[in-house]
């Protein structure tokens, strides 16, 4: 048996990666809420890491996009608001529906196996848990199956920029009043028409299905009256 504690097995190694992934699921489920100060001390205590490893899970973090680093160090939660979260997804748009189009005739069988794969454990997580028990998993999952399709667009420089600050988690935007249940509903069944599309290898199809799933998120189906 194990008998090492979290933090001997986070010092020994890994150490940035447990801070990293304990901060973003905490910002990720709104446990840390936007605008909210981050006390490299206080994280440190809580996660059992040293504040080195916090220090550097906060820039990496940072570089996401999702905190903001101020003088001397201090961080907080990014805040998002409207016009920033649809000028990201407009962005990525354009890149993944380039790169779905590419990979509709480059995709590899096992590639397909993959995604497939990934879509059902999304659906199954999310039929056990419901929305809030599933938001942690979904997240790594959803990131998991757009980063496989842009691998199979065999595009390097396209791998780069999508590696960079423009990839936010879909499950902190929180502007819309469509049921929560319902916009993951339909992200499954876009996600299952995306892979049709690559199956079929059609470029047209698979940028085009791409791109409706991106933006179908900027699209509020009860707006507020103006």
């Amino acid at each position: 048996m194990n008998n090492r504690t979290p933090k001997d097995g986070a010092e020994s190694g890994g150490a940035v990666e447990i801070a990293y992934r304990h901060i973003r699921s905490a910002i990720v489920t709104g446990e840390l809420k936007s605008g909210e100060a981050l006390q490299e001390a206080k994280l440190a205590d809580q996660i059992g890491v040293s504040r080195t490893p916090v220090r550097e899970a906060l820039q990496r973090l940072s570089n996401e996009g999702l905190v903001v680093l101020e003088r001397y160090r201090r961080g907080q939660v990014a805040n998002f608001s409207m016009s920033e979260v649809a000028e990201v997804f407009r962005l990525r748009a354009k890149l993944e529906g380039h790169g779905a189009r590419r990979a509709a005739r480059r995709i590899t069988p096992s590639q397909i196996d993959h995604l497939e794969e990934l879509e059902r454990e999304m659906e199954s997580i999310f039929a056990k848990l419901g929305w809030h028990g599933h938001l942690s998993q979904f997240d790594h999952l959803n990131n998991e199956f757009h980063a496989t399709i842009a691998s199979a667009a065999d595009s390097p420089r396209l791998d780069r920029i999508l590696a960079s600050a423009l990839e936010l988690p879909p499950s902190i935007f929180n502007f819309y009043r469509e049921p929560l249940e319902d916009r993951t509903r339909r992200t499954h069944r876009q996600h299952r028409e995306i892979i049709d599309a690559l199956k079929a290898g059609n470029p047209d199809w698979a940028e085009a299905a791409m791109n409706a799933h991106l933006l179908s998120i900027l699209t509020d189906p009860n707006p507020e009256p103006e």
